[in-house]
């Protein structure tokens, strides 16, 4: 007869089971020791990669006063938006600059997704070594 202590038992052994992840051995020990060795060595590259990589430079690069603007961002935009974007630019009536605050809220972007961010200023380094 089952008591409820022994039900209660069987019922957290089958939830650690589940909450566990097994993984199986293959039928090839070696392709085990492979699957292992990469594993690990994806692992210490990752973690090599992100402790060795500054971003904090290109950061504060990104939407500087003093660094030139020698590139430009293309948007497509309607007929209606690039007349008010123009607008913008020329009124004297509004203290706002479209264009710095498009560099706003790019330099926001790069605060909110620095994986993304990093990813970018690697290629921009691997960019400039060639």
């Amino acid at each position: 007869m089952e008591t409820a202590s022994t039900s209660q038992t069987r019922q957290s052994r089958r939830t650690l089971n589940h909450n566990l992840k097994i993984k199986t051995m293959s039928d090839n020990p070696m392709t085990d020791a492979f699957d292992a060795a990469e594993d690990e060595q994806t692992k210490n590259s990752d973690d090599s990669r992100s402790k060795e990589f500054n971003a904090d430079q290109y950061l504060e690069a990104l939407n500087s006063d003093g660094a030139p603007k020698e590139k430009t961002v293309g948007i497509a935009v309607t007929t209606e938006m690039h007349a008010f974007y123009q607008e913008l630019q020329n009124s004297d009536q509004v203290d706002v600059n479209p264009s710095q605050s498009i560099r706003d809220h790019l330099e926001k972007l790069a605060h909110r997704h620095p994986d993304v961010f990093e990813k970018a200023m690697r290629k921009l380094e691997i960019e400039r070594e060639f």
